[in-house]
């Protein structure tokens, strides 16, 4: 249905040139171009384990490369919207867990000259042929990097060792900030961080979280966010949310903890706000920690 759907709009869109929809892997031929594409699977394809899961993908880019043999003259490239066992969200957090992930291996081994992938927003270059473009907008505050686009000339149809064939230039996109603020309010007071700098607002989607523990006689009264929401207008931020979280047991410091970036920085942040264990166990647990992320990488 949804496939239909997209369908029923994209043929009565116009353009200078012809739309495609793919809704399974294919080979479309353009001019001198071929081009494989490979869309966001099912969740049929992705009901079994992940090692038949890796299989079925290996299987079908074999068969582009069979196909992309049988085309010596074209130029060759491949388009895929899936996730990349490896592959980094904006957060730097890895990809594991979050959608289906197929194995890096079978793109190496992939004779396109150029695989652009989708679907992760963060731009990243996974293999020297094998790129996150990332999302033309920020969609989420933890995306602070710059946003756009690739611009991808090929010097001709064959591949080179050297990648003189190809040239890839990132063209960034016209995109609004979007910042996420902590604030906390505890004695009667509301306390922003200490670093803001409301300058930096401007024109930016601005997200504040004020924390606030439960209880009749600490509630933030009307009056405070409205002087809140005044404090920030006056910035000209292109957008303001204010969203009021209630946890008695939340302490006041733990805005450094939501605000890390990493799993390092994150149980560091803990560590400050708990008291960190002796020198040599947060080295064996830091080290436990990086074993832990390269298996989930590497998996």
């Amino acid at each position: 249905m949804q496939y239909e759907a997209y369908s029923h709009v994209l043929s009565r869109a116009k353009a200078a040139h012809p739309i495609y929809l793919c809704a399974e892997p294919d080979m479309i031929e353009i001019g001198e171009a071929a081009i494989a594409v490979f869309p966001y699977p099912r969740k049929g394809e992705t009901a079994g384990d992940e090692h038949s899961l890796g299989e079925n993908f290996a299987r079908q880019l074999d068969e582009f490369n069979r196909r992309f043999e049988q085309r010596p003259g074209s130029y060759k490239l491949f388009f895929g919207h899936f996730g990349v066992a490896g592959a980094k969200v904006s957060s730097g957090q890895p990809l594991v867990g979050r959608c289906a992930e197929y194995p890096l291996d079978p793109l190496r081994n992939l004779k396109a000259q150029y695989v652009g992938l989708s679907h992760v927003h963060l731009r990243q270059q996974l293999a020297p042929r094998i790129w996150y473009s990332g999302s033309l907008s920020r969609c989420d505050y933890s995306e602070v990097e710059e946003k756009g686009y690739h611009l991808v000339t090929l010097n001709g149809p064959d591949l080179c060792p050297n990648l003189s064939d190809l040239d890839v230039e990132f063209r960034m996109s016209p995109t609004r900030r979007m910042v996420e603020l902590h604030a906390v309010y505890e004695d009667g007071e509301l306390r922003l961080p200490d670093s803001l700098d409301v300058v930096t607002l401007k024109d930016s989607r601005v997200k504040v979280v004020v924390t606030v523990p439960n209880g009749p006689a600490r509630q933030l009264s009307r009056e405070q966010q409205e002087n809140l929401r005044e404090k920030l207008l006056a910035a000209n931020p292109a957008e303001l949310k204010v969203k009021i979280e209630h946890d008695a047991d939340l302490p006041a410091e733990s805005g450094p903890i939501a605000a890390a970036r990493s799993a390092e920085e994150k149980l560091r942040a803990y560590w400050t706000m708990k008291g960190a264990p002796p020198a040599d166990r947060q080295e064996r647990l830091l080290a436990k920690l990086a074993e832990v992320e390269k298996a989930a990488l590497s998996s």
